[in-house]
């Protein structure tokens, strides 16, 4: 029945084909209308197999330009290649030119036809430069086109046809200049096509620039728009392959499959639709479907072998199927095939370069992933090719390079950011590391390794962020399984390992009890017992400590670390012979260790005997060649420690010797590893020692740089220590201080006395001894015993003192404050003395018992303090006197001040009273002269109250009137004149004899103003001669214009 399904396909395909093949027959047809008559000549195209002849015939005719264009269509229709570019170069031609433009008219000169004709020979060159096997022959035929191209510009500067811009975007595309492609194509779009409304040649050119720029949803979009505009019966089925293709990349397989059904429907033997139907069934899980693709590719394979998209998946599949070699043959098939897809071609070299690289073959590798990225510079995976390529041969950098490339590009590479994180952290970069999986994190958030491997990271870094990292994936794996299994004991483990770097000792200690319940009867039993011990160790309990290393040891009797931290603990306690002990017997058991040898060389080195500690470093020298570093930083501390010694001996010779040896192992360590922190702070300390002051805090600045990228340097507080100690030596005494703060608060909690008296020794440095002065003693409570603290108050006090005396009086100081700073002086050198005797007295009585006390301080510096002590307290007592004489004088002076003060004050007193009672008496005159001269006027204004005269005749009337006017203006002789004495000079006429009163006249009354006037200068040059002030009195006098004017109107008042 297969055979009969078979054998009917193939007739019922023949009948297809032949049936085509008619209808082809029928339509290429050529009509050539005649130049002297109406009949047309009907051309086949089997006829037109001599393009000469055609063209002869046109030549003949005159026929119009448009259908030799129709004659090149025919011709490319059929395949016959050579005839089309003859009939093209033929139109071109100028001797065409020039005929047609002298025999025809303007609008039938063949304008159009002939830049049709240059735009297809420019495209034909554009096919000729893709499937070019050289370099060389690919440039000339781009250049070719170009020219074609620009002969057609001349005919047509504007650029109105059409397949000018098509010309130009596909040969944009050949240079792999896309954005200008789709500018060209979108130039295309905008003139409409031959019949139809919207040019479907540019808007299909311009689809596939934005898919080829990755913009698949645009592409997609003008796709539809094509098969909409040409109709679904019009539209050709490479458009629906587009389509899929576009479906593909969007990550929707269900459209993309439906596109490839419409194909097969429309045409069955369509290899393309059945390859990417194939594969889209090759890479399903549905059962079936997997053999159903591979038999949709193998009739795809049979239909077209030579169809590359369909080489390419076969290799796709080949390559997950590690069948390298067959995917390597059916790949260098479609790199040695003609005109292929840039991308299509880059994925060919790629498989091929994966097949190299998976036969060891890099260098051919290599060369295969640059070719694939020189056909579609987009096209990603080559470059993790490359990166491959590059770590294989132990180029690192240059693979973070490339993939830090391919970040740059698609920050969402979930690849690319994991393996740069891995090689990151290979190169010693946790930093980077640490970024590039926390993006890859914040990318494929629910993966579950990524997670832990990021909290891994974090364990060297930052032991909190570990334990929340270590926290989430408990979490995710106890929900993913039932029961604790070994991957969660070990993150039980790891977390309580970060509680125990965070310091707290109770959690971890509680973490590592939950732990050991699960770990019953498991090989995890014995790390995690190990880890509560060294909590316990942590927490002060030694004892715990040791009870539990020696029931491991009992254990597991070959359990080297207990055997090691047994050995620390026993010498923490004090039992350095037990502690040698142990070392010894790990010795018997574990041969030549060079962990076990490395803790004797510490506990003889903390015991002060170096010749013992040398010995193991020779004996690690010489059966331990892997430890060379670690002896030669040993070795340079060694002879450090003993050139530093020399140094505070005054040995010169034999400290530049040692210091000399220090240097020299110090760079021997670091030439064998750049990375050893030690090392290379030995020799930023021997170049401080050296005098090198400003190369030394260099060398501790770049330790510090360092200490981002490495745990083990931020737990090295001396390099703190030695930068501010470099510091305050070079003067910079605010510095120096904040170092030695941050060491002290960072790794010390501020509890390290040793600190302490170097931070109290910047504050002295820099004048500020009170604070140095409090340091100290607080520092003393925390450590009694510690002479030295004792010897660095007394120098402070006294310095403080000395500052205090020396200070002296300024002009404007305060007796009483400079004495009590006096008597502040002399409670701290008191303090002074009483710390430098005892002091001195301890040493002494211990240099008499041949005892060592930990204080390195000679007899000349007890005595140097002593004398300045005593100096000081002379200098103390002359300086008091002198304040106290001081004092004397300045009471008698404010004494004699006050005296005199307060007899001025009783003098002005005095004065006071005196011209309040004159100013009393003044005023009391005033008033009477003032109440006189009321009561004078009141009885004048009762007089004429009474007695007016009577005017008898109209004389006496006009000149009462005369006088009452002019009284208005002049000043009134009724004014009260309060300054003038005038009417206490005049007599008074009795009453009885003056029977009667006469009206002032004006005579009278200009005269009685003179005399006011001068009565008024007269008392006005008084005044001045007296210094007298009479303003207030002036404001409160009328002017003789006021008062006359009152006093008329008083008079008409009383005339009415």
């Amino acid at each position: 029945r297969e055979r009969e399904r078979e054998r009917e396909e193939e007739d019922m395909t023949a009948t297809m084909a032949a049936e085509k093949k008619t209808l082809e027959e029928e339509e290429d047809v050529l009509y050539i209308p005649t130049a002297q008559t109406d009949v047309t000549v009907v051309l086949p195209w089997k006829d037109m197999s001599d393009a000469e002849l055609v063209v002869d015939l046109f030549m003949a005719e005159d026929a119009p330009l448009k259908y030799w264009v129709d004659a090149a269509r025919v011709y490319y229709n059929r395949g016959m290649k050579e005839q089309y570019i003859y009939m093209l170069k033929e139109i071109t031609n100028d001797d065409v030119g020039e005929h047609y433009d002298k025999k025809l008219k303007e609008e039938d000169r063949g304008k159009l036809e002939r830049v049709q004709a240059f735009c297809g020979l420019a495209e034909n060159e554009i096919d000729e430069a893709q499937a070019a096997k050289t370099k060389g022959e690919r440039e000339t035929a781009l250049f070719a086109a170009q020219n074609y191209l620009s002969s057609a510009a001349a005919i047509d500067p504007s650029c109105e046809v059409t397949e000018q811009w098509i010309a130009k975007g596909q040969l944009h595309l050949a240079r792999n200049e896309v954005a200008r492609a789709k500018q060209s194509f979108k130039e295309a779009r905008l003139r409409p096509d031959y019949g139809e409304n919207v040019n479907c040649s540019g808007l299909l050119g311009f689809a596939y620039c934005c898919f080829r720029q990755n913009k698949w949803s645009e592409a997609l979009q003008k796709y539809i728009e094509v098969m909409e505009t040409l109709g679904s019966a019009k539209c050709p089925n490479y458009v629906r392959l587009a389509m899929a293709a576009c479906y593909l990349r969007l990550k929707l397989p269900k459209m993309a499959k439906k596109c490839y059904q419409r194909v097969l429907a429309l045409d069955k033997y369509s290899a393309e639709a059945q390859a990417g139907l194939g594969a889209q069934k090759l890479i399903s899980n549905r059962k079936g479907e997997a053999a159903e693709g591979l038999s949709l590719l193998k009739r795809a394979y049979d239909s077209n072998p030579h169809l590359s998209f369909l080489l390419v998946s076969l290799c796709e599949q080949l390559f997950h199927r590690k069948e390298y070699s067959d995917m390597a043959k059916l790949a260098q098939i479609v790199v040695q095939s003609g005109a292929v897809e840039p991308s299509i071609k880059a994925e060919a070299y790629f498989y091929l370069g994966m097949a190299y690289y998976h036969a060891d073959q890099s260098d051919q590798a290599l060369r295969f992933f640059r070719a694939s990225k020189e056909e579609d510079p987009s096209y990603v995976f080559p470059n993790h090719g490359i990166a491959r390529v590059l770590i294989r041969k132990g180029d690192v950098t240059g693979a973070i390079e490339i993939l830090e490339s391919i970040v740059e590009t698609n920050a969402g590479d979930l690849e690319s950011l994991i393996n740069l994180s891995v090689l990151n952290k290979e190169r010693g970069e946790m930093q980077k590391a640490v970024q590039y999986a926390e993006r890859a994190l914040s990318i494929d958030k629910k993966n579950i390794l990524l997670e832990e491997y990021l909290a891994n990271l974090f364990a060297s870094l930052d032991a909190r962020k570990a334990f929340k990292h270590f926290n989430l994936v408990m979490k995710r794996k106890g929900e993913a399984q039932a029961s604790p299994g070994t991957g969660n004991l070990i993150l039980m483990n790891n977390s309580g390992v970060m509680q125990y770097e965070c310091g707290e000792y109770i959690k971890a200690m509680s973490t590592f009890g939950q732990a050991l319940k699960f770990a019953e009867k498991t090989i995890y039993f014995y790390p995690i017992k190990y880890n509560i011990a060294r909590t316990h160790e942590a927490l002060g309990s030694l004892q715990k400590a040791s009870d539990l290393y020696k029931e491991l040891l009992t254990l597991a009797p070959g359990y080297m670390e207990c055997t090691l931290r047994l050995a620390a603990v026993c010498f923490s306690m004090g039992y350095v012979d037990r502690s040698i002990q142990y070392c010894k017997e790990g010795l018997k058991k574990y041969k030549n260790n060079p962990q076990i040898l490395a803790m004797l060389v510490w506990i003889y080195l903390k015991q002060k005997k170096p010749r013992e500690a040398n010995n193991y470093l020779q004996q690690m020298l010489e059966h331990c060649p892997d430890e060379k570093n670690f002896i030669d930083t040993a070795l340079g501390g060694m002879y450090l420690v003993t050139a530093n010694k020399r140094s505070r001996m005054g040995d010169k010779e034999n400290f530049e010797k040692y210091l000399h040896h220090a240097m020299t192992f110090f760079k021997q360590a670091l030439a064998s590893n750049s990375r050893n922190m030690f090392a290379a702070h030995g020799l930023g300390v021997c170049f401080a020692l050296a005098g090198e002051s400003v190369v030394a805090k260099k060398v501790f600045d770049k330790i510090l740089e360092a200490s981002k990228q490495d745990i083990k340097v931020v737990d090295m507080p001396e390099v703190w220590q030695n930068k501010a100690s470099i510091n305050l030596e070079r003067g910079s005494y605010e510095e120096a201080w904040r170092a030695y703060m941050h060491c002290n608060n960072k790794f010390y909690k501020g509890k390290n006395t040793s600190i302490a008296r170097l931070m109290a020794q910047a504050l002295n440095a820099a004048g500020n001894k009170d604070a140095a002065a409090k340091l100290l003693l607080k520092a003393s409570h925390l450590a009694p015993t510690d002479l030295s603290l004792k010897y660095g108050i007394g120098v402070v006090l006294m310095g403080h003192a000395h500052e205090v005396i020396e200070a002296g009086m300024q002009i404007g100081d305060d007796y009483e404050e400079r004495l009590e700073s006096l008597s502040f002086a002399e409670s701290r050198l008191a303090l002074t003395e009483f710390y430098t005797e005892f002091l001195h007295h301890y040493k002494t009585k211990a240099v008499q018992n041949n005892e060592a006390i930990d204080l390195d301080i000679s007899e000349n510096e007890f005595k140097r303090l002593r004398r300045e002590t005593t100096l000081m307290s002379g200098r103390l007592k002359t300086a008091r006197k002198d304040a106290e004489t001081m004092y004397t004088r300045f009471k008698e002076m404010q004494d004699l001040f006050h005296d005199e003060q307060e007899m001025n004050r009783m003098v002005k007193e005095a004065k006071d009273k005196k011209d309040e009672r004159l100013e009393e008496q003044k005023r009391k005159e005033e008033e009477e002269r003032v109440l006189k001269q009321a009561e004078k006027l009141s009885s004048l204004q009762e007089q004429w109250a009474f007695k007016v005269p009577a005017a008898s005749t109209k004389k006496a009337v006009k000149a009462e009137k005369e006088d009452n006017s002019a009284a208005v203006n002049e000043p009134s002789p009724w004014d009260l004149g309060f300054d003038s004495e005038k009417e206490e000079e005049e007599e008074e006429v009795p009453e009885e004899e003056v029977p009667e009163e006469e009206a002032p006249t004006k005579r009278k009354l200009k005269q009685l103003r003179e005399e006011s006037e001068q009565e008024n200068k007269k008392k006005q040059k008084l005044a001045d001669d007296l210094g007298l002030d009479d303003t207030d009195e002036d404001m409160d006098e009328d002017t003789p214009g006021e008062a006359s004017q009152r006093k008329t109107g008083i008079l008409e008042s009383d005339s009415e």
